[in-house]
């Protein structure tokens, strides 16, 4: 595998999925830029590595779209090229079920210690910061950001993506959500009217990224998870004020405190549900103490839009992964696929595919998987369907809704369920909840064990082999 976001850049012009563009601008170009070709490529959108950034530095650079491939993200996960969504999904989870955490190493020497500003010389301007959309409140340098933070009772750290504005060269936000990790952290140290320190790595690892953004068990740190998946323990350097881990090829590193009862205006901002959905709001900011980065540095972004944006396939692969995993732990049969949709921004739209093998496999199915841990936060519909259903298909799955779903007797709702102020549909006079939907889109089961439902019509498999392989390359 490769090592590093350089390293990992190489691999992808290799796939042919690497755009180089000169000349755009950090107010709004870039962003708008990314936007506009993701709406016009899909699932086709290259990675976008933004060069010649008026205002600043020859070689300082800003990366877009990750994750916007399948293709870059097995190369990522170090999982084989041309794998279907629902192939990838159950290879992640085959590696993720059977990895052992590998803790990280400290090194002396790395590159992120290349430039190292305290003091006076701290401006986090330095760097071509962007300003993603026209109704944004400002330049944001978190998007696809680090923030690592540590719990103060049991001292593990968690590297986890939540959104940085700049308000000027010494003062960023950090907008963490309740529930998430680092929030969590952030709120056990407020308790104890203590300051948090901060670690915001906006430039590093894509699977670094990649895992910060994906849902991992509370207490054990994504770093331990990297070195699972790369079959070596992710060297660090001791951050130069915090103290804490850092990668040691990092391209940015951002340390600092956040104070109880220091905050500023943070919002709007265009949210990953495609909305501006939150109202201006006083939140804890992160006071900069120390800089960090590597000569000619790279700046990594993720503005958030309508789907398709360059995060959901990121968020459907991970995520389905590890609804799937749920399903195993949770001792439930036969589940052959799951699929968060782009349509539902990889969170609001899960399909799980299963061969019946009892009465209620099905609803056992809908209530865990809307529930468990990788789902549970800003759901909104979940639907099972049979093995003959591909879950990735949306085509099919609506077949499967309009031909095998009743409205009286296959749907539940979910009332008061985990949800944020990014969803545009959130129930704030009762905390920020939200209210699901589960369908059971599957032949009801009485019906499938006497034979009672009509069959499918579809070519058998074996006459499918046949002329496969009599006419492969001139009709099929």
């Amino acid at each position: 595998m490769y090592h590093d976001l350089r390293e990992w850049l190489v691999e992808v012009e290799k796939l042919g999925q690497l755009k180089k563009v000169s000349g755009a601008h950090w107010d709004l170009e870039m962003g708008a830029l990314t936007q506009l070709a993701h709406e016009r490529y899909g699932d086709k959108t290259p990675a976008l590595l933004f060069d010649d950034i008026p205002d600043y530095p020859e070689g300082y650079r800003a990366l877009y779209g990750h994750f916007s491939t399948l293709e870059r993200i097995a190369l990522t996960l170090g999982l084989p090229q041309g794998l279907s969504k629902v192939g990838l999904v159950l290879a992640y989870q085959e590696k993720m079920a059977h990895l052992k955490p590998v803790a990280p190493v400290w090194v002396k020497e790395g590159s992120v210690l290349d430039n190292v500003h305290t003091g006076d010389d701290i401006d986090v301007l330095e760097f071509p910061v962007p300003r993603h959309h026209e109704r944004d409140c400002g330049r944001y340098i978190g998007t696809a950001s680090l923030v690592i933070t540590q719990d103060p009772e049991e001292g593990w750290f968690n590297l986890g993506t939540y959104r940085s504005k700049v308000y000027d060269g010494r003062t960023v936000g950090c907008q963490i959500t309740e529930g998430k990790h680092g929030r969590i952290h952030r709120d056990k140290y407020f308790e104890r009217d203590e300051a948090m320190k901060v670690a915001i790595v906006v430039g590093q690892d894509p699977l670094l990224y990649l895992l910060g953004a994906s849902p991992v068990p509370y207490g054990v740190s994504e770093y331990e998870y990297a070195g699972a998946i790369r079959g070596e323990p992710v060297k660090v350097v001791k951050g130069v004020y915090s103290g804490f881990p850092v990668p040691a090829d990092a391209e940015i590193v951002i340390e600092g405190d956040s104070v109880k009862g220091d905050v500023l205006e943070e919002g709007p901002f265009g949210e990953w549900t495609g909305y501006y959905c939150s109202k201006p709001v006083n939140r804890p900011c992160v006071r900069v103490k120390a800089i960090m980065h590597r000569n000619s540095p790279i700046l990594c972004n993720a503005p958030q839009h309508r789907p398709v944006d360059e995060t959901v396939m990121l968020k459907a692969v991970t995520s389905s992964a590890a609804i799937g995993e749920s399903l195993r732990l949770a001792g439930i049969p036969e589940v052959r696929g799951v699929w968060q949709h782009e349509g539902g921004m990889g969170v609001r739209f899960t399909v799980i595919s299963i061969k019946q093998r009892y009465s209620g496999h099905a609803r056992q199915v809908l209530h865990v998987a809307s529930s468990c841990q990788a789902a549970a936060y800003n759901g909104k519909w979940t639907v099972v369907v049979d093995e003959d259903i591909d879950p990735s298909n949306i085509t099919q799955v609506l077949w499967a809704i309009t031909t095998r779903f009743d409205p009286v007797e296959d749907i539940d709702i979910i009332r008061k369920a985990w949800s944020s102020a990014r969803d545009p549909m959130v129930l704030p006079e009762a905390g920020n909840v939200n209210n699901r939907v589960l369908i059971d889109a599957c032949i009801p089961y009485g019906r499938l064990l006497k034979g009672e439902f009509p069959p499918v019509v579809a070519v058998s498999p074996e006459l499918t082999k046949r002329l496969t392989k009599k006419w492969e390359g001139i009709v099929l």
